[in-house]
């Protein structure tokens, strides 16, 4: 091991939701391993962080959608002792599924499910030892589909399918998963996108709460609440929300 010290590790945190997990989880005193596309964005946010408190902080520049720079890059990674580790990058392209393009499409699978499968595969040895965590960011759609997501919602569905046989196969790691709504990030590839959508959380509050559910162990956190109780109304009267979604929310 290059480190006796341990790790937190967050995928997709130059910005949005995992810039803010970045600076709550250093905020907490957790040393972080930051991955994401952005060297430079990295590495100004690994200055800020060090600066403003006692944590150490590395960076990786990996691009998820490659995955054999992905194999390549956590096979250094793998070298630090891992006690938490955060697959929050994800992209989502909201459009018809006739009209995705098939480069679009591949893209989503890779960084929404494969490379995140094949991150925690490759750091289960390292995870386990420590007796760590793995937080998976999910969505709402994780549960109920909506128009103009079918790809984003079968990656998300994976990889929260992925996290509950992932807990059942090793119970010595606390497993996680994170189902907000939306969330004002630069995530979505449409920039209009998030002016048809009314009501949206803030990355720091998602962030806060993620913290909390990793400090109290927690299996799984709806953003808002009421999502538990939509998820099993879709469950019981799944045609009634269908109907809703396709009237309300086929604008998007």
């Amino acid at each position: 091991m290059e480190e006796t010290k341990n790790y937190t590790i967050i995928t997709g945190s130059s910005k949005g939701i995992g810039k803010n997990l970045a600076i709550e989880f250093a905020k907490n005193g957790h040393n972080l391993i930051l991955v994401a596309r952005g060297s430079e964005i990295l590495s100004d946010l690994k200055k800020q962080l060090e600066s403003l408190y006692n944590v150490s902080i590395e960076v990786f520049p990996c691009d998820l959608n490659d995955l054999q720079q992905v194999e390549k890059v956590f096979n250094q990674i793998n070298n630090y002792n891992i006690n938490c580790l955060i697959n929050n990058a994800g992209i989502g392209i909201f459009t018809k599924v006739e009209e995705i393009d098939n480069k679009e499409l591949l893209m989503q699978m890779n960084v929404n499910v494969l490379a995140p499968i094949m991150i925690t595969k490759m750091l289960l040895p390292n995870l386990s030892k420590n007796k760590g965590s793995v937080i998976n960011i999910c969505s709402v759609l994780s549960y109920m589909p909506n128009t103009k997501s079918s790809v984003y919602t079968a990656g998300k569905s994976a990889l929260y399918a992925f996290s509950n046989t992932l807990r059942l196969e090793y119970p010595h790691l606390h497993v996680l998963t994170v189902h907000p709504i939306t969330v004002e990030t630069t995530f979505f590839t449409d920039p209009n996108y998030l002016n048809n959508i009314k009501t949206k959380l803030k990355p720091e509050l998602v962030a806060k709460k993620v913290f909390r559910a990793y400090k109290k162990k927690k299996r799984r956190l709806n953003i808002p609440k009421l999502i538990f109780w939509l998820n099993l109304f879709y469950q019981i009267c799944p045609k009634f929300i269908d109907k809703l979604n396709r009237k309300y929310f086929s604008h998007k």
